[in-house]
């Protein structure tokens, strides 16, 4: 059994949002070590930088799992997309236009944090 363009459209929908809520959790709980483990350090009143860097690209991935995958559709106007030439309406679209420009907003936002302090750990652990 096949799945037709708008089924197989719709199951990549829903598996986005599933591996979506996945990276939440482990981001979730990258934050969670992180913040545990320094507050058991009671001598450390800063977060060390590594750790810090490692903080800060866990919540920015958070953020943009959960504005870019698991949000997802949910936040753009209801239109039709075309896939191989048949034109179907977007999965589970409720948003506007203006939750559709924030959604990309927050996005770009989240999404260039997250490139930023990939690099910055890149050179934190090179030097």
């Amino acid at each position: 059994m096949s799945l037709s363009p708008e089924e197989s459209y719709l199951a990549k929908v829903i598996a986005a949002k599933i591996s979506g809520l996945l990276s939440m959790i482990g981001s979730g709980l990258i934050i969670r070590d992180v913040i545990l483990r320094w507050r058991r350090r009671k001598e450390q009143q800063f977060l060390p930088i590594v750790p810090r860097v490692i903080l800060s690209m866990s919540v920015a991935d958070f953020f943009t799992s959960f504005f870019v995958h698991f949000i997802g559709t949910w936040m753009v106007p209801k239109g039709d997309v075309t896939i191989l030439d048949e034109t179907f309406p977007i999965a589970l679209a409720t948003g506007s236009d203006a939750t559709c420009k924030i959604q990309a907003f927050i996005s770009s936002l989240f999404s260039l944090a997250g490139i930023s302090t990939n690099a910055t750990l890149a050179t934190a652990c090179e030097i």
